[in-house]
């Protein structure tokens, strides 16, 4: 398992996976274009991101799943979390090339909206050339649920600690689908929602 890490402030990140095998590519608040290229047949890639939006924090994210031969498997998972009059814009592609049979390709948008400030915008696409693939997209976004709240609240937790359960909870599907791969990035961002 290889894990790329994306962050700096160069605009359009690209990484090529030449090599059979798996690898993990993750971001945490990078505002940019990330193109994943599968150019080896039996390549393996989760594409995971986390975003936590205060103040006036203004974050834009274009992706691109490019499946270029055979054999391949990308998933991408996208978690974000926005308060105060936060901004976030997605635009995600799969895109699977004419040669590029029995692919499988996700993408998933997931954002948590904690102020009637907040702005949130979620695209996601699909263009796909070849006839034998599995692809799925989806987006959602909106509140934390009142009845989940009411029901921690009536096994001895505040309203705080309810809300701030339900938050680390949702973040942590992105950890939680590469533990050890992402365990040093968990408790550094999991601080900053508190």
């Amino acid at each position: 398992m290889k894990l790329i890490e994306i962050k700096g402030s160069k605009k359009h990140q690209v990484v090529n996976i030449d090599k059979k095998g798996r690898y993990v590519v993750f971001f945490y608040n990078y505002s940019g274009e990330v193109e994943v290229n599968l150019k080896a047949k039996g390549a393996e890639v989760d594409i995971l991101g986390v975003y936590i939006g205060k103040g006036s924090a203004n974050f834009s994210l274009k992706t691109q799943q490019n499946h270029i031969v055979s054999d391949t498997y990308s998933d991408l998972l996208v978690k974000g979390v926005f308060f105060d009059k936060s901004k976030f814009l997605y635009e995600g592609l799969i895109k699977i090339e004419k040669g590029a049979q029995r692919s499988h390709a996700y993408q998933k948008n997931q954002n948590l909206t904690l102020s009637e400030t907040v702005y949130v915008e979620s695209r996601p696409f699909l263009e796909i050339q070849a006839n034998d693939v599995f692809c799925t997209h989806g987006s959602t976004t909106g509140g934390l649920n009142s009845e989940e709240i009411y029901y921690l609240n009536t096994r001895g937790l505040t309203q705080k600690q309810a809300k701030q359960l339900l938050i680390e909870g949702f973040i942590n599907e992105v950890f939680d689908k590469q533990k050890p791969v992402l365990d040093k990035f968990k408790e550094k961002i999991l601080n900053k929602i508190s």
